[in-house]
């Protein structure tokens, strides 16, 4: 908790609005594209690429993000100590075992854009694991992510689709016949 506190001297807090964004069930490309608009003030009507506007960003719950596909397993992380032969990895599964919270930083600093401003847009950046944080004296807005724009599904699919549902349909009321029929003819013995 006291790391979350250190730097706030360095940030001018005058006029600026903590967010909070719930990473609970979120996917992480997403939240941390959401998280890099409100950074960079990109949100209000005021944003300038070469003015530090944004707002400050608390992000709770990092332990419990999900990500799509076989991201889990299959993204690494690289990096060089800086000997001969030194390249270092570590998959997203171990990486959230060891820090959930370096996780959501790296995906929201990669698409910050790569200038002066970078640094001072980490610091109004705080992340947690769980859904514990310092900062209960502040102003907090919760952050509402958009709806998920999911394309409309292709008409071939879409009719397998129906079809399996159908199906799936007919063989329940099937079933269901069945058990009744095998009910009635219970009670018929038992009369």
């Amino acid at each position: 908790m006291q790391k979350a506190l250190a730097g706030l001297r360095r940030i001018n807090l005058d006029g600026l609005r903590w967010r909070v964004f719930d990473a609970k069930g979120q996917v992480l490309g997403r939240l941390a594209s959401q998280i890099a608009v409100v950074l960079q003030g990109k949100d209000k009507p005021t944003y300038a690429p070469h003015i530090e506007n944004g707002d400050m960003c608390i992000v709770l719950n990092a332990k419990d993000i999900s990500v799509t596909g076989r991201k889990m397993t299959d993204k690494i992380y690289y990096w060089h100590t800086g000997y001969i032969g030194h390249l270092k990895e570590r998959r997203l599964k171990d990486q959230m075992e060891k820090d959930p919270t370096e996780v959501i930083r790296k995906a929201v600093l990669r698409m910050l854009p790569r200038n002066r401003l970078r640094d001072d847009r980490d610091r109004k950046m705080r992340i947690f694991s769980g859904s514990e944080h310092p900062f209960h004296d502040r102003a907090l807005e919760p952050f509402v992510m958009p709806p998920r724009q999911v394309r409309e599904m292709r008409p071939r699919a879409r009719r397998a689709l129906i079809r399996a549902q159908k199906k799936e349909q007919g063989r329940a009321a099937a079933a269901s016949t069945k058990e009744e029929g095998a009910k009635n003819a219970k009670a018929e013995i038992i009369a």
